[in-house]
């Protein structure tokens, strides 16, 4: 779920604005002010962020750079900028300052929310383009892997493992705790044949438990079939299993 934060003064607005931006796909929180605004991005992670141009303690169009400077990265975080008719001309400053968009008040809530879902689908795809190219990087064979990378998109998936989200296609694949367990080490070791011996020490790291050899047979087989990863997670008899680096004939 995809967290937004209003900053608006006007609370009837910003009720307005949390009931229609409160759904199964995202979550809104309010405040009134830059300085609470600040303290809920250093608490909280957002997505976007939708802020008024004229708030009591600030100038809104400096803090655009301030709520970004809360995250690694500014495509981490969107800004819409909310802009008074009297106040269009800021609009150009508040590009220049990082904001995504801008949008003249009054506007409609409908308006409102396709421009905040279009920022969500652009933020989608270049953190997937942007995860896949590091993933590509770092090296079938490097020990840091994807450790660390909060999502690795390859071919048809997108893994996100401190969520625990695994999407194929777009669709949801619940997997077990041993089955992201196994997920995680074929990955991080990609184009690397894994030894039985060696993968289930390394499933005991991270599952916390032993895994025996007809435990981790099985787990192979379930996780290739939920993922429908025949192309991917490879059995090289007599020795052990690998995620291949390219789709294999």
């Amino acid at each position: 779920m995809e967290r937004i934060l209003i900053v608006e003064e006007d609370f009837a607005l910003a009720e307005k604005l949390c009931g229609a931006f409160s759904d199964e796909e995202t979550a809104a929180v309010t405040c009134g002010s830059i300085e609470a605004a600040l303290t809920l991005a250093a608490q909280l992670d957002f997505r976007v962020v939708i802020l008024d141009e004229i708030l009591p303690d600030g100038n809104s169009i400096d803090f655009i750079e301030d709520i970004k400077s809360y995250y690694t990265e500014k495509n981490d975080i969107s800004v819409i900028l909310l802009v008074p008719n009297e106040y269009i001309e800021d609009i150009v400053t508040a590009y220049m300052h990082g904001a995504d968009d801008c949008v003249s008040k009054p506007f409609s809530t409908a308006a409102l929310k396709a421009r905040v879902a279009t920022q969500l689908k652009k933020r989608k795809y270049m953190y997937n383009f942007e995860a896949s190219r590091r993933f590509d990087a770092i090296g079938s064979a490097s020990e840091k892997g994807i450790r660390g990378e909060h999502m690795v998109a390859i071919g048809k998936y997108m893994f996100d493992f401190d969520r625990q989200e695994f999407l194929c296609f777009g669709e949801s694949v619940p997997l077990s705790g041993t089955e992201q367990g196994l997920l995680k080490i074929l990955v991080e070791n990609k184009g690397v044949v894994l030894k039985r011996a060696a993968l289930m020490e390394r499933m005991k790291s991270e599952t916390g438990r032993d895994i025996g050899e007809p435990e981790l047979v099985d787990t192979v087989i379930t996780l290739r079939d939920k993922l429908d990863a025949g192309d991917y997670i490879k059995t090289v008899y007599g020795m052990g299993y690998m995620w291949a680096n390219h789709v294999m004939a």
